[in-house]
């Protein structure tokens, strides 16, 4: 694990964590944005307040890509299941075919 150093609303903050400098900094900038954003509609709000209602903002859009992931996953085996039964059907109909076939070539 590697300790870094990270700025979140002008605190100093050092994280252990085995993520890249690179992706902790990115971290970092997001929660950062939605700070700025939460100063900009309440610029009196206290420092704990506007953390917490950032930590919220973070947590609605995580929810939003979870029950998105949850969605697509369902639409994904939906459509899976649906090209297995067309395949199915294939394997069905060449099946049928060579068995005929084989009966025609049994007649000769």
């Amino acid at each position: 694990m590697k300790s870094h150093s990270i700025d979140i609303a002008g605190v100093r903050l050092s994280i252990r964590s085995t993520a890249t400098e690179s992706h902790m900094r990115r971290l970092a900038d997001l929660v950062n944005g939605r700070v700025k954003a939460v100063r900009a509609g309440a610029p009196s709000a206290p420092l704990p307040t506007v953390l917490a209602l950032a930590a919220i903002q973070i947590a609605d859009d995580l929810c939003e890509l979870e029950d998105f992931t949850v969605r697509e996953r369902r639409e994904v085996a939906a459509e899976i299941r649906r090209v297995a039964g067309v395949l199915e059907n294939g394997v069905g109909a060449v099946d049928r075919w060579i068995e005929a076939a084989t009966k025609a070539d049994r007649k000769d």
